[in-house]
Formats: C-alpha cells, structure tokens, sequence
C-alpha cells in the first residue's frame, strides 16, 4: 500500500487537476477527494465571517500578468466563501490564500502557496508553526486575520514577538479617503515579511501578506523608487490594479 500524500502534494495534486476543471462541480468533487482538510477550513472560514475582514484583488498577477487560477476554481471558491465576484476580481482573501494555496502558476517566485505551507511567513507573524500545517478546527484565514490585523491596524503599539521596522502610508486620489498601509516586520528567528491592507474610517481591510528576504531598508527603497499606486494586486472599488495614488506617501521607520 502506497503512503498517504503529505499536505503539500495533496495541494500539488489538486492544483494540477484542478487546471482541467470545466464546472464548478467538476472542481468541488477534486477539492473534496484531493484536499478534503482545506475543503473544510473553507467552510469553517465561512461560518467564522473570515472573508468580511478582507479587501478586494484581481486573480491577474501583477508580476506575470496572467491569472494565478483559472475563471473555474475563482468562481467556485468564492461560491463555497459565500460570496459573489466579477472575474478578474475577488476577496483578497479567498484569492491570497486559498487561491494561492491551489496555483499551479509558477511566478518568478515560485509557486504563490510557498508562503502558506512553509514557516517563514507564520514566523514573521509570530506563530511557531505554518498557518496551514494540517491542523482542523480554526479556519485558516481567521488564524491569518488574527496575525495580520493588529500589525497593520496599530504597529506602533505592537508588542510581543512580530518588531514592525517601517510603515508606508499611501493615499487615494482626489477626494477618496483610503490609506492603503504596507507594514515591514520582523519576527521569530528573525524571518521577514510585509502585511498589506486598505483603512478606511478606522476599518481595516487586509489584502496579502508574504515573506521577503530584503532588509527593510532595501524593501523601503524599492518601494520608494517609484511613484504611489495599489501595490501586490489590491483592486479599490473603481480604483483598477496597480492605480496611480495621491503624490505624496508617509514613510515611518520604527
């Protein structure tokens, strides 16, 4: 008897056949028999609310200027979330982590579920383990949500094991009132990772969040090399991926 598939090539498995899916049947029958665990935390995010916390994002990468999943499986994770899109454009939240963690679309960073099944982005946020390391119960997204909220909702007060080096304020255009906040932290065995989100009135919606290598200095000059936009495939209502924003950013090195 062969042995059971890790998580990991439970995930490649699907991702692949999931490619070939022509329905939304078609694509809930792989989940189910392939990844059933993830099918599940689905549900639980679902009934948890999880997905409410999270902004909007085109499935076109910004990198690859392709989609990271095919029309199929966009519509039928969101349909599983509870929620309705308009392909290209969805719940950042549904597409950066469940999306991401069934891509077979290899980016000039690998595949886009690396940052979920390995532990340099959980330990960044300050988790000891990945944040879907196999583990039922707690929907993964709300397990991400509690990590990624209070660095971006309030770095300066942020205490504990995830140091915040340097926040990036950048505004809507015209009259708008959003503040689109790009954190740069630290964290356990000193890994590094960016949290993105939108505030809006004191609300806070999450976008993506990813490992980098960078220091923070050389991902600040990066990002200070050119002029202020929606950055890592955020979507603002009429505001389209990659929008030019207000002139003017705030940078804050803590």
């Amino acid at each position: 008897m062969p042995a059971p598939l890790s998580f990991a090539e439970q995930l490649q498995r699907a991702s692949v056949a999931l490619v070939a899916a022509e329905s939304d049947a078609d694509a809930q029958r792989i989940m189910r028999h392939d990844t059933p665990l993830l099918f599940s935390q689905l549900a639980a995010d679902r009934a948890a609310g999880s997905f409410a916390h999270w902004g909007l994002s085109t499935v076109i990468d910004e990198n690859l200027g392709a989609p990271v999943v095919g029309r199929t499986l966009f519509e039928t994770l969101h349909s599983l979330a509870g929620l309705s899109a308009d392909w290209p454009v969805g719940n950042a939240g549904v597409l950066h982590l469940y999306g991401y963690l069934l891509s077979a679309t290899v980016t000039p960073y690998g595949l886009k579920r690396e940052r979920w099944v390995t532990e340099a982005l959980s330990s960044a946020a300050g988790r000891p383990s990945s944040f879907v390391s196999g583990r039922d119960g707690t929907g993964w997204l709300q397990e991400v949500t509690g990590a990624l909220v209070p660095i971006l909702q309030n770095p300066e007060t942020l205490e504990g094991a995830v140091r915040p080096r340097c926040v990036v304020d950048e505004f809507a255009p015209d009259e708008r009132e959003e503040v689109f906040r790009a954190v740069y932290v630290t964290g356990i065995a000193g890994s590094s990772a960016v949290a993105y989100g939108v505030l809006l009135g004191g609300r806070l919606r999450l976008i993506t969040a990813f490992p980098v290598a960078a220091t923070a200095e050389g991902w600040l000059a990066t990002v200070a090399a050119e002029a202020p936009r929606l950055r890592y495939n955020a979507v603002a209502h009429e505001l389209p991926a990659r929008s030019r924003l207000a002139p003017h950013r705030q940078i804050r090195r803590l």
